[in-house]
């Protein structure tokens, strides 16, 4: 095989594919460095943000990194944030973040898609004149053409889609395969945050939800554990505190004896 055999410039593309696919992701200690310094630095501002603000916190990591490594890292450094948000969707199996990503890349989507069209006809039509030139042992000039396609009518028209929906074809199995890896990174990494007594965990569903709503959600979740939660007198609570007072008057007998 040579490097303008077929399949070998077949595999090269592919290898590009996959790495212009695969994100770079820093090692865990050089990660939880980085941050390290942007927290200090951002520290250094945050009394300015308001009267009265803390120096502490005020901070929010979007995208970290789905390892259990990373989240090592954090906590080794003692970076641990108060809240860790995951926004999932589970409903219709994902359909609703594959439809938000297609329609935020519909033009570069929709190229890949007419580019695959196009190739699979272009091949269809040379399958066909070497079946006929095979049949006939003549080759048509007019057929091998590239005008001659235009001068019979043939165009290539994209599916259209709903607003909600979106084109399941092969150029959204690189979405898939991401949003896949993100559901196995998330549940390895959640038992590791779990390991974190301090720590809320709050996972939202982001289908028929707008960035406000979930944003609102966000908010509420963090404001939660900082609110005050009465609870019922009960009966357990009332003897406990008849004895906490009884043993409180026994103190106070022993000190006026001891005086």
């Amino acid at each position: 095989l040579t490097t303008d055999h077929p399949e070998v410039k077949a595999m090269v593309e592919e290898a590009i594919r996959s790495a212009l696919d695969s994100e770079v992701t820093l090692a865990p200690e050089r990660y939880a460095e980085v941050l390290e310094r942007a927290i200090e630095e951002l520290m250094k501002k945050n009394k300015d943000r308001f009267p009265g603000a803390p120096e502490k916190g005020g901070w929010v990591v979007d995208n970290y990194p789905m390892s259990a490594d990373h989240w090592s890292a954090l906590l080794g450094k003692g970076l641990l944030p108060d809240t860790v948000v995951c926004l999932k969707n589970t409903e219709r199996e994902g359909v609703c973040i594959l439809a938000r990503t297609y329609s935020a890349n519909r033009d570069e989507i929709n190229a890949k898609i007419l580019k695959r069209l196009t190739d699979e006809a272009l091949k269809k039509k040379e399958e066909e004149e070497l079946r006929k030139e095979m049949q006939e042992m003549q080759t048509s000039e007019e057929n091998q053409s590239p005008e001659a396609s235009e001068e019979k009518g043939e165009k290539l028209v994209l599916p259209e889609f709903a607003e909600d929906d979106f084109p399941n074809l092969p150029e959204m199995e690189t979405i898939k395969r991401k949003l896949d890896l993100f559901m196995h990174g998330w549940q390895t990494v959640e038992s590791e945050i779990q390991l974190s007594p301090l720590l809320q965990v709050v996972v939202l569903e982001i289908a028929e939800q707008t960035p406000e709503s979930l944003l609102n959600q966000i908010v509420l979740a963090m404001e939660e554990p900082f609110k005050y939660h009465g609870w019922e007198f009960s009966a357990e609570d009332l003897k406990e505190e008849e004895e906490d007072l009884a043993a409180e008057e026994e103190d106070e007998e022993v000190n006026e004896e001891e005086n």
